[in-house]
C-alpha cells in the first residue's frame, strides 16, 4: 500500500475490526514504502499491526491475543 504523501507527513489508513488512520512524518513513510517494496507479501496494515503489537509486547502487555498477533508477524510474515 502507497502512502498517501503530503507535507510534512503521510496519511496511512489501516483496516481492521476497528478502523484506524495513522499520520506519518513524510521520511517515515517513505521508508515504509521502500521496505514494503522488496516484501510482496507484506503490506502496510501487516506491518503496522505487528510493529504495534511488538511494542506492546515489549511494554509488558500480558494479553494472549497480543502476543499471539506478535509472534504471527514475527514468524509468518517475512519480517
Amino acid at each position: 500500500m502507497a502512502a498517501e504523501h503530503t507535507t510534512p507527513g503521510a496519511t496511512v489508513g489501516v483496516s481492521a475490526a476497528e478502523g484506524v488512520e495513522v499520520r506519518l512524518p513524510l521520511a517515515l513513510a517513505e521508508a515504509m514504502d521502500r521496505y514494503l517494496v522488496g516484501r510482496p507479501q507484506l503490506d502496510a496494515s501487516r506491518l503496522l499491526q505487528t510493529a504495534l503489537a511488538q511494542f506492546l509486547v515489549q511494554q509488558g502487555s500480558a494479553r494472549p491475543e497480543v502476543r499471539e498477533l506478535y509472534l504471527d508477524g514475527l514468524f509468518s510474515s517475512g519480517l
